[in-house]
């Protein structure tokens, strides 16, 4: 009867130590078919996303084919974009050279006044 509970405590013992070993795996396997679900899902939306990009690469290829074929149709015309920015520089550089010769004549009037002062200055001290 001894040896009976000792042969059954033994595999109790090892029953209970392949139970957790079996809880474990268990565990284990619901952790990896979720993960299996998760990266699925997510190699669902790659794949779905590489489809988006590759559509759009296409539409932006032809895009730069039409733009490409539409400037070489223009030749040599200047850009609308150019032009209106010339004509913003060219008006500020007139506005520019328009104080420029005030300060030119302002210049000019100080001179001739600062000489005429020299000039009344040595006839008076003479």
């Amino acid at each position: 009867m001894l040896k009976l509970k000792l042969t059954t405590g033994t595999t109790v013992q090892a029953l209970n130590t392949l139970k957790n070993h079996l809880n474990g795996l268990m565990n284990e396997s619901t952790w990896l078919g979720k993960e299996i679900k998760s990266r699925t899902d997510q190699l669902q939306k790659l794949q779905a996303e590489a489809t988006t990009v590759q559509n759009e690469l296409v539409a932006e290829s032809r895009l730069k084919k039409k733009l490409g074929q539409a400037q070489s149709d223009s030749g040599g015309m200047p850009q609308i974009l150019d032009y209106v920015q010339q004509k913003a520089e060219m008006y500020e550089m007139e506005q520019t050279l328009r104080n420029w010769e005030r300060k030119v004549e302002i210049a000019e009037m100080a001179s001739k006044k600062a000489k005429a002062a020299r000039k009344l200055a040595q006839t008076q001290g003479k």
